[in-house]
């Protein structure tokens, strides 16, 4: 009788409602997560950041506030995405998977954004204000008249979804992604606009257009080249490209630069406008358009055959007549520095 080959082990039978995962008595660890940095001092120093905050201390209960601000301290947030209207977080707590935690706002129209960028077109003060990057403390003026706010003024105007699924909508982990977002309002208060559905960036190249169009800063209108296949690649950030930033890839043999002119002859030019400096001598936007346009003349590939042509030709050099003697050369003048000519004039006097 041959021996029998060992049976595998039998598995364990399935049931329909397994045992649950007992949670941990503290939140699971999270590697180069989003974290609070800015202290609380510095958070209420920023007027954008400390009205977010208000509506979080009237809305969330205190044991939450508590553990979810340590969550931001500790960085158990592992991704924290702003889109328009919408902020998406996934915050680890004490569960073996992270919980999806979202912040919305209501966004606004698109008639409403025409006519906030308008008024702000028009208002110097808001404009110059937000070209530089400021956001003025006074920007509810400018929204107030269209029936909107900026800022919400109650919790109830922000929607709050967690996957955890507690009684409270505003759990630890959605007071954890608040914080975030109020730290991100201290850095750029610009986030207010996405967080009503309009991109920051987005909104400033509106306003410089609508002031550029409506000539009020003496501009024109630039126009944008759209190439097709490259505009939509999304470049990656550069902190991601530092080690190989000077470094040449593989692609750049199939890179097929086009050598005909712009469309708009000068467009960077034409946005600066006329040179601030009056009293030049020399007309600034006169001598870069000559460069620009030597520049791009040397730039072409049949550049070099021209010149090459030329001196053989010999009309690369200017022609001297035979009868005309060379110019003298200028007498070099050094120049004088107060208290040591004087200096050496008293010692030959001696």
């Amino acid at each position: 009788m041959h021996p029998q080959p060992p049976r595998p082990p039998k598995r364990e039978a399935w049931h329909p409602n397994p045992r649950p995962r007992k949670e941990l008595l503290r939140p699971r660890k999270v590697r180069s997560g989003v974290k609070l940095t800015m202290s609380d001092e510095d958070l209420r120093g920023n007027w954008a950041a400390e009205r977010w905050i208000r509506l979080i201390e009237a809305a969330a209960p205190g044991e939450q506030m508590v553990e979810g601000i340590e969550y931001a301290r500790l960085g158990q947030t592992r991704s924290l995405e702003f889109e328009p209207a919408t902020v998406e977080a996934f915050v680890q707590g004490r569960s073996y998977t992270p919980y999806r935690t979202t912040v919305s706002l209501p966004r606004f129209g698109e008639d409403k954004w025409v006519q906030a960028i308008a008024s702000m077109a028009e208002e110097a003060v808001y404009a110059a204000k937000l070209l530089v990057g400021e956001l003025p403390s006074n920007i509810e003026d400018l929204f107030a008249p269209l029936g909107v706010k900026l800022f919400p003024a109650e919790p109830s105007e922000l929607k709050v979804t967690c996957s955890c699924r507690e009684e409270n909508d505003w759990c630890k982990h959605a007071v954890c992604v608040a914080h975030l977002v109020a730290q991100q309002l201290a850095k750029d208060p610009f986030t207010v606009f996405t967080l009503r559905g309009m991109p920051g960036r987005e909104l400033l190249e509106r306003l410089r257009q609508r002031r550029a169009v409506s000539g009020v800063s003496g501009e024109v209108p630039v126009y944008v080249p759209r190439v097709e296949g490259v505009s939509d690649i999304i470049a990656p950030d550069l902190d991601q490209q530092l080690e190989n930033f000077w470094q040449v890839g593989p692609d750049l043999a199939e890179i097929d630069t086009p050598m005909d002119p712009p469309e708009v002859d000068k467009p960077l030019l034409r946005r600066l406008g006329q040179s601030p400096f009056t009293e030049s001598r020399f007309p600034l936007v006169g001598l870069l358009a000559t460069c620009y346009d030597l520049i791009a003349e040397a730039a072409r590939p049949d550049a070099e055959v021209d010149l090459l042509d030329e001196a053989e030709s010999g009309t690369a050099e200017a022609e001297v007549p035979e009868t005309e003697e060379p110019a003298a050369p200028r007498p070099v003048m050094k120049p004088k520095v107060k208290g040591v000519v004087g200096k050496g004039r008293a010692q030959r006097k001696k």
